[in-house]
């Protein structure tokens, strides 16, 4: 059994930072503070320890992490597969719907209403049965939507289908990140943890490729194959979560630390490790400071969510969900992602066929910006990349918007578009999806899961799924609407909210970049979290060849 090593007491570590510390470099001399400051202990864990990615167990984690990344291909099937079912005319006469409209809008809507209920129980399913149990509840749920979904006869059952899916997907989505961002090694936090909403691609291109290939097919099955596909995911996950380990997070809040910390150290590095060992003394310290509880006061504390405004640490932490929440829901991918062919039609493409391809097409694109995006997530700061993102996003769809005016403006004249035109719209859409993807698709639950503690991680992602959905039905539905009645004029609403954005981010954004989960507690506990985030520990080499410590982004 793995032996938990004790948190040596912090009366003991009393040291002055000041004397130790050379005000010209703010490099700070190693022997003076291995003990005092939490993100330097991990700056050297980091630096003294190495970490195998062809390991053995490293591999082993890789399988653990793929079935929990299978929830968001589950997600990004539904979600591109509506988008693109939507334009085919098997489909819309069947039951007798348009592209766009109030009809359409409510059966988009249904899966985002559903998805809303079923955050209030993600939270307590996931807390009380764990990690794995809340994903395959979820799978439950997904697997009775799709088959009902490719065997609807009538619209009442296909909107049936939509809100089972919407209820299973959400259980699916919310247990997952925080699996695996309590599961992978602090090191990787950034690149495994940014690949786990990439998958959503891997649903995403498959649902638009199976959608183009099927959209020739004269019957019904055009749009029913592609809605019974959708039960290979959750197949997958159902079956892996029995062979997967738990959260060690989850366990150790059980008071099953040992259990925790013999997964922490086969999967982070083994018990000579540094930065495992310094995870296992970090996490048991986190439990031994946490506030007992009876199995009365347990149980109700599932559903209390007071948990997440009861403090200013608490406040911080559910200020930056929100932000990320609303600043990446209302970004203007909804629309890329439910209306796609809409918009390709404002910008000249007429042809279904060529809409379905070019849609499919997008999603290629965008999904290099993620895989890229989650490569470099490690190395690019949050708050760096969400600030000049926004203002990208913002820029590339007052561009589409430029073109397709222009569009507009010749069809109206009775002209044939431009061609040149239309091609630089068609870009300009890639290149919204391809900054997207590369900005907000690897950090959008990542970054949640970063910013909570283990007391308030499953309610604040649950707050994050609640305040994404209703975002999303709001805007779903009016948005068909609204692109029916003034088309591109629309997008000035997600021009202003990208660039609004931006600006929050700049000011107000807490980095997670170079921290384990648990040092996040000293910079949210600061008066001005943002301020105290953007303090960068870093090990130097000096000119006498000895180690030390360099602070950045402090004054002095």
């Amino acid at each position: 059994m793995a032996q938990v090593t004790a948190d040596p007491p912090k009366d003991e570590l009393k040291q002055s930072i000041t004397a130790a510390s050379n005000k010209a470099e703010q490099v700070i001399i190693l022997d003076a503070l291995k003990e005092i400051d939490e993100e330097v202990q991990y700056a050297i864990a980091k630096a003294e320890s190495h970490l195998n990615p062809w390991s053995r167990e490293s591999l082993l984690l890789y399988l653990c992490l793929l079935v929990a990344f299978l929830n968001a291909t589950s997600s990004g099937f539904d979600g591109s597969l509506m988008g693109s079912i939507n334009a085919e005319t098997q489909y819309k006469s069947f039951f007798n719907l348009k592209e766009t409209g109030s009809s359409t809008g409510l059966v988009f809507v249904l899966y985002n209403a559903a998805s809303t209920i079923g955050c209030a129980f993600g939270g307590p399913v996931m807390d009380y049965f764990g990690r794995r149990r809340g994903m395959q509840s979820g799978c439950a749920f997904t697997l009775a939507g799709a088959a009902l979904a490719a065997g609807a006869q009538t619209l009442p059952q296909f909107k049936a289908s939509r809100f089972l899916l919407g209820f299973g997907i959400i259980l699916q989505t919310l247990s997952a990140p925080v699996y695996v961002t309590e599961l992978i090694p602090p090191q990787w936090r950034g690149r495994l943890g940014g690949y786990y909403n990439t998958f959503y691609f891997t649903g995403s291109i498959t649902a638009t490729g199976v959608v183009y290939a099927t959209s020739q097919y004269a019957s019904t099955w055009a749009w029913r194959l592609p809605l019974l596909l959708q039960i290979g995911p959750p197949i997958c996950v159902f079956v892996g979560c029995f062979f997967i380990p738990e959260s060690p997070r989850w366990l150790a809040s059980r008071d099953r630390m040992d259990e925790a910390a013999k997964i922490i150290y086969k999967y982070h590095g083994g018990e000579q490790n540094e930065v495992a060992k310094l995870e296992v003394r970090e996490v048991t310290l986190h439990v031994k400071l946490s506030k007992p509880q009876t199995p009365g006061e347990y149980i109700r504390g599932l559903w209390d969510y007071r948990e997440l405004f009861n403090s200013h640490s608490a406040r911080w932490r559910t200020a930056m969900v929100s932000l990320i929440t609303f600043a990446s829901s209302l970004a203007g991918n909804s629309i890329l992602t439910f209306f796609q062919p809409t918009m390709l039609q404002a910008v000249g493409v007429t042809s279904v066929r060529r809409k379905l391809l070019l849609t499919f097409a997008s999603a290629i694109v965008s999904c290099s910006g993620a895989v890229i995006g989650s490569a470099t997530n490690d190395w690019i700061l949050r708050r760096t990349r969400f600030v000049w993102g926004s203002f990208s996003l913002a820029a590339a769809l007052a561009l589409v918007a430029g073109m397709s005016s222009q569009v507009a403006s010749s069809t109206a004249r009775g002209d044939t578009p431009s061609r040149a035109i239309s091609g630089v719209g068609i870009m300009s859409i890639f290149l919204f999806g391809w900054i997207f993807s590369f900005v907000y698709t690897p950090n959008q639950s990542l970054y949640c899961t970063e910013v909570l503690n283990q007391e308030i991680r499953a309610k604040g992602i649950s707050l994050h799924a609640l305040e994404s959905n209703l975002a999303t039905i709001m805007f779903t539905y009016t948005t068909s609407i609204a692109l029916g009645d003034i088309s591109w004029k629309y997008y000035f609403v997600w021009i202003a909210v990208d660039f609004t954005a931006g600006i929050l981010w700049f000011f107000f954004g807490v980095e997670t970049v170079g921290r384990t989960i648990e040092e996040l507690d000293a910079c949210f506990e600061a008066p001005f979290p943002p301020k105290a985030s953007w303090k960068r520990t870093k090990i130097v080499r000096g000119e006498d060849d000895e180690l030390g410590v360099k602070i950045e982004g402090v004054k002095n």
